[in-house]
């Protein structure tokens, strides 16, 4: 019998489900949570941006990153997400996968995921279902399962 993995995310909090028959319910396996992506900008970084003066004139302003300190952390927990479930596929611990996540986290993941881990993915939902109970979320799911 063929099992399905069930992952739901978002930027903070990943929930890893199993389901071994259609219909049936979905059992949590993993819980990975990225804390850090709750913070603001500010509280990631200790220091101050820099400061810059105009090239002309007699201004001054902040430098900015050229990308966000909560972008950068978002794609490391995608990174992390998808190691975990390249984990999981190399185990055989599943061979289809199911993926419901916000659509910024399920574009950072398909970009994090290794080709074979790629050619799993049997279904996806762009919806933030990591608050729900396995009950809620088995209800949300199409009938992939």
């Amino acid at each position: 019998m063929s099992k399905a993995w069930v992952l739901v995310a978002n930027h903070t909090h990943a929930r890893v489900f199993e389901a071994e028959k259609r219909a049936g319910s979905l059992t949590e396996i993993e819980s990975l949570v990225y804390p850090e992506g709750r913070m603001k900008g500010r509280e990631l970084l200790s220091d101050a941006p820099g400061r810059a003066f105009d090239s002309k004139g007699q201004g001054r302003h902040a430098m900015e990153e050229p990308t966000s300190l909560r972008k950068q952390g978002a794609r490391k927990f995608a990174r992390d997400i998808a190691h975990a479930l390249e984990r999981g596929r190399q185990q055989g611990r599943f061979d289809r996968l199911y993926i419901v996540a916000d659509p910024s986290m399920a574009g950072s993941l398909r970009m994090s995921m290794s080709t074979p881990c790629l050619a799993t993915i049997a279904g996806e939902s762009r919806k933030n279902l990591t608050t729900c109970d396995s009950d809620e979320i088995r209800a949300q799911l199409p009938m992939w399962l």
